[in-house]
């Protein structure tokens, strides 16, 4: 068969604009930032639009695409834009030029061209930062310190080793907190930008991002430390690492205290206790003073992902408090905890509830079972409320983008069979919430009506709880093919947004399955914590089982070229167990940058996943003992090797930092070697979730590929 596959379809589905981020510049303009995946082009392009709101109309002025800007921020006040620009240019080191503007208006008030002054600007989702002061005169912002910033006299410095982030920083290792001041009192000599270094920071080398002004002299950020064996455990899914919060107090920036080297100085006090992993810092202003600030957190180490704890401190009197608790065993209707990787950029909401006086409250969206849903939570008594539940069955997902600070949030909402759309909702007194549909994608009628002829379920596996399986299929096509495709993590959790993937699938007659097992997140701390020490065994019961569930519901077969497996990461470990313990079930798998063999974990930037899954203590002195290889060999898909029978197919990223692509690529030699079925490709510039444009679309493809191929050989 030619491995020509027609992808008209998919390309058609992933090219809906996905929201990123949005800002209210008014009560009624709202600023939204999406991202578009173009095939043609084969890169991933970002919009700006602004819409205006007005009665019972919504209008979006043309908004040009700008390649140019990074990241850009809209001052409290809404009189300023903050942007960080990049163009290309061939003639200074890395190829381009970075710049620092303040916009009023359609004015540039302040510009700084940054290209000397440090690396590249963080815009991620960890470890950036973007605040104004108080008197919207000053910036804080998170760069790449300067490569060339080294030790004098150390003639090994340009050679000695940093670490890096991890997986999806490539060259990112010093991120700095830099101030961009133009307008205050003491700055006499036009903008300038000065880095920030401490005094009085831990023991430990701490590099600090993630900032937020609180006053003019006062920010809060997140630290990050190297562990003592000199790592940085890699961040990116994992919000159980060394971080805390900080209170850092600027000096004037003219001051003498300013270093020769550029950066001031900043007296730093450690906020959070060691034990946990405490992100995200946001700051409530009331009668425009800084009022209370509150974080997440998680414990340090174990799992790499949990349920989250919320925390306050009234910035008044100095007293912190827990607001949210991990939630340990919850029933299947009540409220599972907090699962959140960072806060909204503003979060907080402000509701007189009937009374003269306002109540403070934080929104911000949360995995809940298989959904994502929207919560309010009260800062008075860390009450939290459901403001989407899943009444209408639509089984939408929902993302907090930015709240007004008053009574309005913008949210990006979709469901397997309805792409994303932009959604504005006005919470009232009795804290309810009325949504608006204030953009929605443009489907043709065709297409629109094959999207509502699919039809998205949630089932519970009996006698497997907490697992449950997300089901996207035909509403009258009877006997399709079954795709099993578990998530990655384990700690993750598949929800029932919008993904082109599945539901290309679905329309091509296929069933997709996607069980949330034991440990994913969104059900309880008790959940995640059980799956330590029994993957490979508790995980693949659960998926196995979810599969016969299907079959005795009479939603899928067990028939030749019926049941199918799709999966990366931890996804691709379930897949490796499923085919080499249950190996004729499934008539075929694709495996992307799977983890294959547990103790072969010596280029991951997580080394600590391996031991803690395995049930193994972690700590920085921890090598692979034959002892320990042995059991971390018996729970690994490799040692189901000769079982398979499955035809494989393997999709590897070479730019892979999180799994060690030579556990893919070493499976695939096994397989070749013992005469199975086995095609691997090789995306040469992808990383670890295969998330490029290429990359997706040649996962889809492969993906296409190997189940067409078997489904005629089964005829």
């Amino acid at each position: 068969m030619s491995s020509t596959v027609n992808s008209d379809l998919y390309r058609k589905l992933a090219e809906f604009p996905t929201y990123r981020a949005a800002q209210f510049e008014s009560n009624n303009v709202i600023r939204a930032t999406s991202s578009v995946l173009d095939h043609e082009m084969v890169t991933k392009r970002q919009s700006v639009k602004t819409y205006v709101v007005s009665g019972s109309s919504v209008v979006s002025p043309f908004s040009p695409n700008e390649p140019e800007t990074i990241a850009s921020m809209v001052s409290p006040s809404g009189a300023h834009l903050a942007v960080l620009r990049e163009s290309g240019d061939s003639t200074v080191p890395g190829g381009k030029r970075r710049y620092v503007e303040i916009w009023s208006g359609n004015k540039i008030k302040a510009s700084k061209e940054v290209t000397h002054t440090h690396g590249a600007f963080y815009t991620d989702e960890y470890l950036s930062s973007l605040s104004f002061s108080p008197s919207e005169t000053r910036l804080v912002y998170t760069a790449e310190a300067k490569s060339e910033d080294l030790p004098k006299g150390d003639h090994f410095a340009k050679y000695r080793f940093i670490p890096q982030f991890g997986e999806s920083y490539p060259g990112k290792k010093q991120p700095t907190l830099f101030i961009f001041d133009w307008g205050s009192q003491e700055n006499i000599q036009g903008p300038f930008v000065s880095s920030l270094s401490y005094i009085g920071a831990s023991p430990n080398p701490t590099l600090m991002a993630h900032a937020v002004f609180a006053s003019e002299d006062k920010v809060f950020a997140t630290s990050y430390e190297y562990t003592k064996d000199g790592r940085i455990l890699g961040v990116i899914y994992c919000p159980n690492r060394l971080t805390a919060i900080w209170d850092l107090s600027l000096p004037s920036l003219t001051g003498q205290i300013t270093k020769s080297d550029g950066s001031v100085q900043c007296q730093s006090i450690r906020l959070t206790p060691n034990e946990r992993s405490c992100r995200s810092p946001r700051v409530l202003t009331r009668e425009g003073q800084s009022d209370l600030l509150v974080w997440l957190s998680n414990a340090v180490g174990g799992p790499h992902a949990s349920c989250s704890s919320l925390h306050l401190k009234d910035l008044a009197d100095g007293i912190d408090r827990t607001l949210v608790e991990s939630v340990w065993d919850p029933q299947p209707a009540d409220f599972p905890g907090l699962y959140i990787t960072t806060l909204p950029t503003y979060p907080f909401v402000q509701l007189t509830n009937g009374s003269s006086k306002s109540t403070p409250y934080v929104v911000a969206s949360s995995i809940w079972r298989s959904r994502s849903t929207v919560l309010l939570i009260c800062l008075d008594d860390g009450k939290v409320k459901d403001l989407t539940p899943d009444s209408d069955q639509i089984h939408y997902s929902w993302a907090v983008l930015a709240t007004n600070g008053k009574d309005q949030v913008i949210c990006t909402r979709s469901a397997l069979n309805k792409p994303p759309e932009l959604v504005l909702g006005h919470i009232g007194s009795d804290s309810t919430a009325v949504w608006r549909i204030i953009a929605e994608p443009e489907l043709d009628d065709d297409l629109r009506q094959r999207m509502e002829g699919l039809k998205t379920s949630i089932v519970s596996i009996p006698e497997r709880y907490p697992t449950e399986a997300i089901i996207l299929r035909s509403q009258t096509q009877a006997d399709a093919p079954c795709i099993t495709l578990p998530h990655g993590g384990p700690h993750s959790t598949t929800m029932t947004g919008f993904n082109a993937w599945s539901t290309a699938f679905a329309l091509e007659g296929y069933t997709v399955s996607m069980p949330n097992y034991t440990g994913s997140l969104g059900f309880g701390e008790k959940y995640v914590k059980k799956l330590l020490g029994q993957i490979g065994s508790l995980d693949i019961q659960d998926c196995i089982a979810t599969v016969h569930h299907l079959v005795d519901l009479g939603i899928s077969s067990n028939g030749a070229g019926k049941q199918f497996l799709s999966g990366g990461s931890h996804g691709g470990f379930i897949l490796g167990h499923l085919i080499g313990q249950f190996p004729e079930v499934f008539s075929g798998a694709v495996l992307r940058n799977p983890v294959i063999s547990l103790g072969e974990i010596s280029t991951s930037d997580i080394p600590d996943w391996y031991y803690e899954e395995s049930g193994l203590p972690f700590s920085a002195a921890s090598v692979v003992t034959p002892e320990i290889y042995q059991k971390m060999f018996e729970m690994s898909p490799i040692a189901h090797i000769d079982a398979v029978v499955t035809p494989v197919m393997l999709l590897i990223g070479e730019q892979d930092k999180r799994v060690p692509n030579t556990q893919g690529i070493n499976y695939y030699h096994a397989l070749k070697a013992r005469g199975k079925w086995v095609e691997m490709l090789c995306l040469k510039e992808d990383n670890h979730p295969l998330d490029s444009v290429e990359g997706q679309r040649i996962s889809y493809e492969a993906t296409k590929y190997l189940y067409d191929t078997v489904r005629l050989t089964k005829k």
